[in-house]
């Protein structure tokens, strides 16, 4: 698929937050491998270029590391790998609680705990609106 279908379809999958989705690199770029951090990850751009991700989709990226990723991305013997998905922080999370949940549950059985998990349905994220800039 190409990266503007893969970000069409975490879209449709991902919490609502006023952020959306973020996203740095040619959007008809095909994409067969994909690195995920849920939260922060910009700490991780050297790993994810060294496993030659074709995209890194993670959370509450800053200009700065961002800006560098992109750069090495496509300078000098970059591929344009990896393109850049950023989400929310508290929805890239929340992708993956409910199996966190249920492999706690399941673990605390095994050990003989008898325990009901459910996960929260409390907004976290800070952010309540978004004004888009003409042109954008």
């Amino acid at each position: 698929m190409t990266l503007r279908d893969l970000a069409d379809r975490l879209a449709q999958r991902i919490s609502p937050t006023a952020q959306g989705l973020r996203v740095a690199g040619d959007p008809e770029r095909p994409v067969s491998t994909v690195a995920v951090c849920g939260g922060s990850g910009d700490s991780l751009f050297n790993e994810v270029r060294a496993h030659g991700a074709d995209v890194f989709v993670t959370a509450d990226l800053r200009h700065h590391p961002a800006s560098e990723a992109r750069e090495a991305a496509l300078g000098p013997g970059g591929s344009g790998t990896p393109a850049l998905i950023d989400s929310a922080h508290s929805a890239s999370e929340a992708l993956w609680l409910p199996w966190a949940a249920e492999d706690l549950r399941h673990e605390l059985e095994r050990r003989g705990f008898a325990v009901e998990t459910s996960v929260s349905s409390l907004r976290t994220d800070p952010w309540d609106f978004r004004i888009d800039t003409p042109g954008t």
